[in-house]
């Protein structure tokens, strides 16, 4: 287990990345550093501390070319003693030497860096070894761009002011993880850069056991090469939905307009009744006295 006492940040990033290479590698300390963007002077610093850790090893050794080199060796788990570190280098050849780790090896996390020049160059007609996993280009180490992006990211808003306690208790989190998954661990400002968008976890409603899952389960079985990268990429990729506000209803209810009565028929105006003198016909009929009165009156009239 790593010492998590006297290491520095520095030292636990380069530890990590340098135990993850594969067993047959072609990449010393310093191609290990400049991926993870450390200057010189942190790269010492780190392998100091590594080396008064006992996570740090060197022995001469001489090469496929015949020269006498230094040989490195990293080591997850401290070995202190004379033994303890013979055992490392017995379990780190064998792991370069089959190209894939064994049990011993896997239990002390040993690599030899650049262990390519310590192979035997293969004999002439026999097909080279397969190296253990491909490479990407110079320049490209990592699986994960380390190039930094900024926060916040598209969609997410940086945590600040009164939502800065969110981004606090995430980085508290991130910061957690090496004490459970040694393969994720984080530098401060690593973990205070990456809490921008863990926060946005606990903003939304998740609890920290949300973001332990999300980042920590499920690892690639060829291991993490750089815990920046794939913590970023893990938490942007799960980041759950914002919650479902319930919308204010905009909508008023109208009231239904009370049915207007219906208006009453308007019964049709009365034809004009020529106006009939008292006594001629058309008086007669009006009066009620009938056809037959104002016909005999008609015809009295027309004796006249």
């Amino acid at each position: 287990m790593i010492d998590e006492v006297g290491l520095s940040d520095a030292g636990f990033r380069l530890l990590q990345a340098m135990v993850k290479l594969p067993p047959r590698n072609g990449r010393n300390s310093d191609a290990v550093a400049r991926g993870l963007r450390m200057g010189k002077e942190k790269t010492n610093a780190a392998r100091k501390s590594l080396r008064e850790h006992g996570h740090w090893h060197a022995r001469k050794r001489q090469n496929r070319e015949g020269q006498i080199r230094d040989q490195r060796m990293a080591s997850l788990v401290p070995l202190r003693t004379e033994a303890e570190v013979e055992d490392g280098w017995a379990a780190a050849e064998e792991a370069a030497r089959l190209g894939k780790d064994t049990d011993q090896s896997r239990r002390l996390g040993v690599r030899i860096l650049n262990s390519a020049q310590w192979q035997a160059k293969p004999a002439a007609g026999s097909p080279a070894p397969r190296p253990a996993r491909r490479r990407p280009p110079e320049g490209h180490e990592t699986d994960v761009d380390q190039t930094p992006l900024p926060v916040p990211t598209p969609g997410l808003s940086a945590l600040t002011g009164p939502l800065a306690s969110y981004a606090e208790r995430a980085e508290g989190v991130l910061m957690r993880l090496r004490r459970t998954t040694p393969e994720l661990v984080l530098s401060g400002d690593d973990a205070r850069e990456l809490a921008q968008i863990a926060g946005h976890y606990l903003l939304r409603g998740e609890g920290p056991e949300t973001i332990r899952a999300v980042v920590a389960q499920g690892l690639p079985p060829e291991g993490v090469r750089s815990p920046r990268g794939f913590v970023r990429q893990r938490l942007l990729r799960y980041l759950p939905p914002l919650p479902a506000w319930a919308k204010p209803n905009l909508r008023k209810e109208v009231p239904k307009p009370e049915p207007r009565p219906e208006p009453e028929p308007v019964s049709a105006a009365p034809q004009d009744v020529p106006c009939a003198r008292p006594g001629e016909p058309g008086d007669l009929i009006r009066q009620g006295l009938g056809w037959r009165v104002a016909f005999q009156a008609v015809a009295v009239d027309e004796g006249d």
